[in-house]
Protein backbone atom coordinates (compact mmCIF):
# COMPACT_ATOMS: atom_id res chain seq x y z
CA UNK A 1 0.00 0.00 0.00
CA UNK A 2 1.33 3.71 -0.88
CA UNK A 3 2.29 5.80 1.88
CA UNK A 4 1.02 9.30 0.95
CA UNK A 5 3.31 12.12 1.73
CA UNK A 6 1.26 14.17 3.89
CA UNK A 7 0.33 11.44 5.93
CA UNK A 8 3.81 10.77 7.87
CA UNK A 9 4.09 14.32 8.22
CA UNK A 10 0.62 14.73 10.06
CA UNK A 11 1.73 11.79 12.25
CA UNK A 12 5.24 13.99 13.68
CA UNK A 13 4.14 16.76 16.32
CA UNK A 14 3.92 20.10 14.29
CA UNK A 15 6.52 22.56 15.34
CA UNK A 16 5.89 26.70 16.02
CA UNK A 17 7.96 28.56 13.17
CA UNK A 18 9.94 29.51 16.38
CA UNK A 19 11.38 26.07 17.40
CA UNK A 20 14.64 25.40 18.24
CA UNK A 21 16.17 23.48 15.69
CA UNK A 22 19.70 23.64 16.19
CA UNK A 23 21.68 20.37 15.55
CA UNK A 24 19.02 19.13 13.40
CA UNK A 25 18.81 18.31 9.65
CA UNK A 26 16.35 19.66 6.63
CA UNK A 27 15.95 17.06 4.17
CA UNK A 28 18.40 19.22 1.91
CA UNK A 29 21.08 18.97 4.83
CA UNK A 30 20.72 15.21 5.51
CA UNK A 31 20.88 14.73 1.75
CA UNK A 32 23.72 17.15 1.10
CA UNK A 33 25.88 15.32 3.96
CA UNK A 34 25.03 11.63 3.33
CA UNK A 35 25.83 12.37 -0.81
CA UNK A 36 22.18 11.04 -1.83
CA UNK A 37 19.42 12.75 -3.58
CA UNK A 38 17.07 14.70 -1.49
CA UNK A 39 14.19 12.73 -3.12
CA UNK A 40 15.56 9.61 -1.10
CA UNK A 41 15.79 11.36 2.38
CA UNK A 42 11.91 12.11 1.42
CA UNK A 43 10.94 8.57 0.49
CA UNK A 44 12.82 7.11 3.48
CA UNK A 45 10.39 10.20 5.57
CA UNK A 46 7.64 9.23 4.06
CA UNK A 47 7.66 4.89 4.28
CA UNK A 48 8.57 5.53 7.89
CA UNK A 49 12.43 4.45 7.67
CA UNK A 50 13.28 8.12 8.82
CA UNK A 51 11.27 9.88 11.62
CA UNK A 52 11.12 13.24 11.91
CA UNK A 53 11.55 14.74 15.37
CA UNK A 54 9.27 17.62 14.72
CA UNK A 55 7.97 19.30 11.22
CA UNK A 56 7.31 23.29 10.81
CA UNK A 57 4.74 23.76 8.54
CA UNK A 58 5.38 20.39 6.13
CA UNK A 59 9.32 20.94 6.78
CA UNK A 60 10.66 17.91 8.82
CA UNK A 61 13.77 17.87 10.56
CA UNK A 62 15.86 14.97 11.94
CA UNK A 63 17.64 14.47 14.80
CA UNK A 64 21.20 12.99 15.11
CA UNK A 65 20.04 9.17 15.72
CA UNK A 66 18.08 9.52 12.73
CA UNK A 67 21.01 10.88 10.47
CA UNK A 68 22.90 7.89 12.14
CA UNK A 69 19.96 5.98 10.12
CA UNK A 70 20.30 7.86 7.63
CA UNK A 71 23.67 6.48 6.90
CA UNK A 72 23.00 3.23 6.64
CA UNK A 73 20.55 3.61 3.78
CA UNK A 74 22.57 5.64 2.37
CA UNK A 75 25.43 3.05 2.57
CA UNK A 76 22.88 0.92 0.85
CA UNK A 77 22.22 3.21 -1.66
CA UNK A 78 25.82 3.68 -2.40
CA UNK A 79 26.37 -0.04 -2.72
CA UNK A 80 23.94 0.18 -5.70
CA UNK A 81 20.53 -0.93 -4.32
CA UNK A 82 17.42 0.89 -5.72
CA UNK A 83 15.25 2.79 -3.34
CA UNK A 84 12.16 0.47 -4.16
CA UNK A 85 14.68 -2.76 -3.22
CA UNK A 86 15.89 -1.36 -0.20
CA UNK A 87 12.20 -0.42 1.18
CA UNK A 88 11.26 -4.11 -0.15
CA UNK A 89 14.12 -5.60 2.28
CA UNK A 90 13.40 -3.48 5.06
CA UNK A 91 9.92 -4.69 5.13
CA UNK A 92 11.42 -8.44 5.01
CA UNK A 93 13.96 -7.22 7.76
CA UNK A 94 10.78 -6.62 10.03
CA UNK A 95 8.89 -9.80 9.24
CA UNK A 96 12.07 -11.60 10.21
CA UNK A 97 12.11 -9.60 13.88
CA UNK A 98 9.21 -8.87 14.43
CA UNK A 99 9.75 -7.47 17.92
CA UNK A 100 11.95 -4.81 16.76
CA UNK A 101 9.95 -1.76 14.78
CA UNK A 102 12.81 0.03 13.43
CA UNK A 103 15.70 -2.56 12.58
CA UNK A 104 18.26 -0.44 11.19
CA UNK A 105 18.27 1.77 14.45
CA UNK A 106 19.90 -1.16 16.35
CA UNK A 107 23.63 -1.02 16.60
CA UNK A 108 23.84 -4.86 16.33
CA UNK A 109 22.62 -4.62 12.42
CA UNK A 110 25.74 -3.87 10.54
CA UNK A 111 25.58 -3.15 7.22
CA UNK A 112 27.94 -4.62 4.63
CA UNK A 113 28.13 -3.94 0.75
CA UNK A 114 24.39 -4.93 -0.50
CA UNK A 115 23.54 -6.96 2.96
CA UNK A 116 22.98 -7.05 6.55
CA UNK A 117 24.48 -8.46 9.25
CA UNK A 118 23.47 -9.02 13.05
CA UNK A 119 26.77 -8.67 15.38
CA UNK A 120 26.96 -10.74 18.15
CA UNK A 121 30.09 -10.44 20.20
CA UNK A 122 32.90 -10.48 17.86
CA UNK A 123 30.67 -12.46 15.09
CA UNK A 124 28.46 -11.81 12.22
CA UNK A 125 25.37 -13.64 12.03
CA UNK A 126 22.72 -13.13 9.26
CA UNK A 127 19.12 -11.99 10.72
CA UNK A 128 17.72 -15.63 10.22
CA UNK A 129 20.38 -16.26 13.30
CA UNK A 130 23.14 -18.10 11.16
CA UNK A 131 26.70 -17.51 12.35
CA UNK A 132 28.71 -15.67 9.23
CA UNK A 133 32.32 -15.11 9.41
CA UNK A 134 33.53 -11.15 8.49
CA UNK A 135 35.51 -11.27 5.33
CA UNK A 136 35.32 -10.41 1.75
CA UNK A 137 34.54 -13.16 0.20
CA UNK A 138 35.88 -14.00 -3.90
CA UNK A 139 33.83 -12.56 -6.76
CA UNK A 140 32.67 -16.46 -7.52
CA UNK A 141 31.81 -16.86 -4.61
CA UNK A 142 29.51 -14.00 -3.75
CA UNK A 143 26.58 -15.61 -5.57
CA UNK A 144 26.92 -18.51 -3.02
CA UNK A 145 26.69 -16.37 -0.11
CA UNK A 146 23.53 -14.12 -1.07
CA UNK A 147 21.70 -17.12 -0.54
CA UNK A 148 22.80 -17.30 3.54
CA UNK A 149 21.89 -13.21 3.52
CA UNK A 150 19.29 -10.37 2.70
CA UNK A 151 20.59 -9.53 -0.35
CA UNK A 152 20.24 -6.06 -1.90
CA UNK A 153 20.09 -6.88 -5.21
CA UNK A 154 18.89 -3.89 -8.21
CA UNK A 155 15.32 -3.24 -8.71
CA UNK A 156 13.37 -5.10 -12.07
CA UNK A 157 11.65 -3.06 -14.26
CA UNK A 158 8.21 -2.25 -14.02
CA UNK A 159 5.56 -3.21 -16.28
CA UNK A 160 3.21 -0.93 -15.46
CA UNK A 161 1.52 1.76 -17.46
CA UNK A 162 1.02 4.15 -15.94
CA UNK A 163 -1.36 6.34 -18.66
CA UNK A 164 -4.79 6.38 -19.53
CA UNK A 165 -4.59 2.58 -20.81
CA UNK A 166 -3.23 1.56 -17.29
CA UNK A 167 -3.43 -1.98 -16.13
CA UNK A 168 -5.29 -1.16 -12.50
CA UNK A 169 -8.18 -3.18 -13.39
CA UNK A 170 -12.01 -1.56 -14.56
CA UNK A 171 -13.09 -2.03 -10.74
CA UNK A 172 -10.56 0.51 -9.10
CA UNK A 173 -11.80 3.35 -7.47
CA UNK A 174 -10.19 6.62 -8.20
CA UNK A 175 -8.88 6.97 -4.85
CA UNK A 176 -7.64 3.57 -5.68
CA UNK A 177 -6.04 4.68 -9.03
CA UNK A 178 -4.95 7.65 -7.54
CA UNK A 179 -2.64 6.05 -4.89
CA UNK A 180 -1.17 3.42 -7.13
CA UNK A 181 -0.27 6.49 -9.60
CA UNK A 182 1.22 8.41 -6.79
CA UNK A 183 3.23 5.51 -5.95
CA UNK A 184 4.56 4.55 -9.39
CA UNK A 185 5.14 8.68 -9.75
CA UNK A 186 7.39 8.38 -6.52
CA UNK A 187 9.06 4.74 -8.12
CA UNK A 188 9.74 6.78 -11.45
CA UNK A 189 11.49 9.66 -9.44
CA UNK A 190 13.73 7.57 -6.90
CA UNK A 191 14.93 5.60 -9.90
CA UNK A 192 15.54 8.58 -11.78
CA UNK A 193 13.44 8.28 -14.77
CA UNK A 194 11.80 12.24 -14.33
CA UNK A 195 9.73 12.20 -17.42
CA UNK A 196 7.86 9.30 -16.43
CA UNK A 197 7.48 10.62 -13.21
CA UNK A 198 6.54 14.19 -14.29
CA UNK A 199 3.84 12.70 -16.36
CA UNK A 200 2.74 10.22 -13.67
CA UNK A 201 2.85 13.35 -11.29
CA UNK A 202 0.24 15.16 -13.50
CA UNK A 203 -1.64 12.15 -14.19
CA UNK A 204 -2.54 12.14 -10.40
CA UNK A 205 -3.81 15.73 -10.55
CA UNK A 206 -6.02 15.38 -13.12
CA UNK A 207 -7.75 12.10 -11.34
CA UNK A 208 -7.55 13.14 -7.75
CA UNK A 209 -7.87 17.01 -8.12
CA UNK A 210 -5.30 19.73 -6.91
CA UNK A 211 -2.94 18.72 -3.80
CA UNK A 212 -0.35 20.41 -2.56
CA UNK A 213 1.90 18.20 -1.96
CA UNK A 214 1.26 16.44 -5.41
CA UNK A 215 1.98 19.60 -7.02
CA UNK A 216 5.15 20.16 -5.18
CA UNK A 217 5.98 16.81 -5.94
CA UNK A 218 6.08 17.38 -9.40
CA UNK A 219 7.75 20.73 -9.16
CA UNK A 220 10.95 19.10 -7.73
CA UNK A 221 11.25 16.47 -10.45
CA UNK A 222 10.72 19.61 -13.32
CA UNK A 223 13.51 21.18 -11.27
CA UNK A 224 15.88 17.66 -11.18
CA UNK A 225 14.90 17.98 -15.30
CA UNK A 226 16.35 21.09 -15.89
CA UNK A 227 12.85 22.61 -17.01
CA UNK A 228 13.00 25.78 -14.42
CA UNK A 229 10.06 27.54 -16.26
CA UNK A 230 7.73 24.56 -15.47
CA UNK A 231 9.01 24.40 -11.78
CA UNK A 232 9.11 27.67 -11.26
CA UNK A 233 5.36 27.42 -12.18
CA UNK A 234 4.28 24.69 -10.39
CA UNK A 235 5.56 25.81 -7.10
CA UNK A 236 4.00 29.17 -7.72
CA UNK A 237 0.81 26.56 -7.95
CA UNK A 238 1.77 24.70 -4.75
CA UNK A 239 2.14 28.06 -2.95
CA UNK A 240 -1.54 29.06 -4.20
CA UNK A 241 -2.68 25.58 -2.53
CA UNK A 242 -1.00 25.87 0.73
CA UNK A 243 0.63 29.37 1.44
CA UNK A 244 2.42 28.35 4.15
CA UNK A 245 4.45 25.41 2.40
CA UNK A 246 7.64 27.19 3.04
CA UNK A 247 9.71 24.05 1.56
CA UNK A 248 8.09 24.83 -1.57
CA UNK A 249 8.94 28.81 -1.48
CA UNK A 250 12.74 27.82 -0.62
CA UNK A 251 12.96 25.72 -3.86
CA UNK A 252 10.88 28.54 -5.56
CA UNK A 253 14.04 30.67 -4.84
CA UNK A 254 16.60 28.40 -5.89
CA UNK A 255 14.54 28.21 -9.43
CA UNK A 256 14.73 31.98 -9.61
CA UNK A 257 18.22 31.92 -8.42
CA UNK A 258 19.22 29.59 -11.08
CA UNK A 259 17.35 31.51 -13.84
CA UNK A 260 19.36 34.40 -13.15
CA UNK A 261 16.41 36.52 -11.44
CA UNK A 262 18.07 37.50 -8.09
CA UNK A 263 16.08 40.45 -7.06
CA UNK A 264 13.14 37.92 -6.73
CA UNK A 265 14.89 34.98 -5.25
CA UNK A 266 16.20 37.25 -2.79
CA UNK A 267 12.65 38.64 -1.95
CA UNK A 268 11.05 34.83 -1.97
CA UNK A 269 13.82 33.35 0.48
CA UNK A 270 12.92 36.70 2.70
CA UNK A 271 9.62 35.31 2.25
CA UNK A 272 10.38 32.33 3.27
CA UNK A 273 12.26 33.61 6.56
CA UNK A 274 9.00 36.24 7.27
CA UNK A 275 7.15 32.85 7.56
CA UNK A 276 9.73 30.80 9.44
CA UNK A 277 12.71 32.32 11.06
CA UNK A 278 14.85 29.51 11.66
CA UNK A 279 14.53 27.61 7.97
CA UNK A 280 18.63 26.98 7.92
CA UNK A 281 18.79 26.17 4.62
CA UNK A 282 17.32 29.76 3.14
CA UNK A 283 20.13 31.67 5.51
CA UNK A 284 22.75 29.86 3.47
CA UNK A 285 20.57 30.01 -0.62
CA UNK A 286 19.75 34.10 0.77
CA UNK A 287 23.71 34.70 1.33
CA UNK A 288 24.75 33.53 -1.60
CA UNK A 289 21.84 35.46 -3.51
CA UNK A 290 22.71 38.48 -1.80
CA UNK A 291 26.31 38.19 -2.16
CA UNK A 292 25.46 38.07 -6.00
CA UNK A 293 23.89 41.43 -5.58
CA UNK A 294 26.88 42.97 -4.27
CA UNK A 295 25.10 43.11 -0.72
CA UNK A 296 27.69 42.01 1.37
CA UNK A 297 27.20 43.09 4.39
CA UNK A 298 23.43 41.41 4.58
CA UNK A 299 24.91 37.99 2.87
CA UNK A 300 26.79 38.05 6.03
CA UNK A 301 24.32 38.24 8.42
CA UNK A 302 22.49 35.40 6.79
CA UNK A 303 25.70 32.94 6.78
CA UNK A 304 26.24 33.72 10.34
CA UNK A 305 22.85 32.90 11.43
CA UNK A 306 23.03 29.68 9.07
CA UNK A 307 26.52 28.79 11.37
CA UNK A 308 24.76 29.37 14.42
CA UNK A 309 21.91 27.07 13.88
CA UNK A 310 23.79 24.66 11.68
CA UNK A 311 27.76 24.95 12.61
CA UNK A 312 28.10 20.80 11.90
CA UNK A 313 26.45 20.98 8.41
CA UNK A 314 27.80 19.88 5.33
CA UNK A 315 27.47 23.21 3.92
CA UNK A 316 28.76 25.17 7.38
CA UNK A 317 32.97 24.56 5.78
CA UNK A 318 31.29 26.91 2.16
CA UNK A 319 30.11 29.35 4.36
CA UNK A 320 32.85 29.99 6.73
CA UNK A 321 35.02 30.45 3.62
CA UNK A 322 32.26 33.01 2.07
CA UNK A 323 32.71 34.97 5.41
CA UNK A 324 36.37 34.94 5.35
CA UNK A 325 36.14 35.99 2.13
CA UNK A 326 34.09 39.06 2.27
CA UNK A 327 36.12 40.33 5.47
CA UNK A 328 39.21 40.09 3.66
CA UNK A 329 37.31 42.91 0.97
CA UNK A 330 36.39 44.81 3.84
CA UNK A 331 39.61 45.11 5.05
Amino acid sequence: MAVDRVSLKRATPEASPGATVRGLYTPAMLAELLGVPVAAIRRWHRTGALQAVQNVQRLPYFDFAEAAIARRLAQLYHAGCSLRTIDRKLVELKRIKPGVTRPLADPAIVVEGRRLFLRRGDDLAEPGGQLLLEFEPPCDAESDEASHVIPFAGSTHRATNIGAGSSFGPAATIDQLTERLLQEAQDWEDEGHLDRAAEAYRTVLMAGGARADVSFALADVLYRAGDLSAARERYFATLELDEEFVEARASLGCVLAEMGELELAAATFQGALDDYPNFVDVHFHLAHVLERLGRSSEAAVHFEAFLDLAPESAWADAARERLAAMSETTV
